[in-house]
């Protein structure tokens, strides 16, 4: 799946966007999303603007289960945008959201949030700063995934390196895994099949599994990520290991834990003659008076 196709909202352009889905179909996507990208300049209190997803009319010839979906994406220089950008209502009719934090402290409010489905981070340029596992691990940790995009790749010989550069640095960090990769491309031309993007992902230093994964399955966790905060509301489970647990939490283990069936017929003997005991007290009280 592809789950950025990126449209322009404020211009006609059904055509062309036809024309990409059809190649799509032809590449042997299934599912892709229409990507609308929103700057940090319409985010401010009074310039809030928010476009409604845009709607196209598609059915694709041979291919039954093609499916279009609706995504938004919003660039993010201060916390306050992503506060009016997450709060608005037009938002929750995308059926993907995405945020693209600009800047490390940018980057590390965005993973503190709950409320959206895509780190977007802009790789064809050089991100002056570190990426930083405690960082991402945040994010990845309550279902949230990151996004490296191949457009720019076809553009320049430096846009190319940046982003080759930038996506092995990601896949490191996260060590392959929470990762889709995206065309990030708003035309056909840019559009490559599922084979070409699993050998790019080679060049992003993912292995052979961890780059087929990333085209044809982790975007199903973003996709059931989606469909999570969309139908229940906030919230999320997090595991881990009991040896793990700090062990000032140790109480909760105890506290949940299960009794034996053993446990269970000593507790209730107990009870039993405890209550035995309690009526023969009483009645030995009664006969005294």
């Amino acid at each position: 799946m592809d789950l950025n196709i990126t449209v322009d909202v404020y211009s006609d352009r059904q055509d062309l966007i036809k024309c990409v889905l059809d190649r799509a179909v032809e590449f042997g996507f299934e599912t892709v999303a229409l990507n609308t990208i929103v700057d940090s300049s319409k985010l401010s209190g009074k310039n809030l603007s928010i476009p409604e997803p845009k709607l196209i009319y598609f059915k694709a010839d041979g291919a039954k289960h093609f499916r279009v979906l609706n995504r938004i994406t919003a660039i993010i220089e201060e916390g306050i945008h992503s506060h009016h950008f997450l709060k608005s209502p037009v938002v929750k009719k995308y059926d993907i959201v995405a945020l693209q934090p600009v800047g490390e402290k940018m980057l590390q409010h965005v993973c503190s949030l709950t409320d959206f489905d895509i780190i977007s981070l802009n790789l064809a340029e050089n991100l002056g700063f570190n990426l930083k596992r405690t960082t991402v691990g945040l994010a990845t940790d309550k279902g949230i995934c990151f996004e490296i995009t191949y457009a720019p790749c076809l553009m320049d010989q430096t846009s190319r390196r940046m982003v080759i550069s930038n996506s092995q640095l990601l896949v490191d960090v996260l060590k392959g895994r929470n990762i889709i990769i995206s065309s990030g491309t708003d035309r056909p031309m840019g559009l490559r099949s599922v084979l070409d993007v699993i050998n790019l992902g080679l060049l992003f230093g993912f292995q052979k599994n961890q780059a087929e994964s990333s085209v044809r399955k982790v975007g199903n966790l973003v996709l059931k990520h989606a469909r999570t905060r969309n139908e229940t509301g906030c919230g999320y489970a997090s595991l881990t290991g009991i040896q793990k647990l700090p062990k000032q939490q140790g109480w909760i283990v105890h506290a949940c834990k299960v009794p034996k069936l053993s446990e269970i017929a000593t507790t209730s003997q107990k009870r039993t003659v405890e209550e035995v005991s309690d009526t023969e007290e009483n009645d030995l009280n009664k006969r005294v008076k």
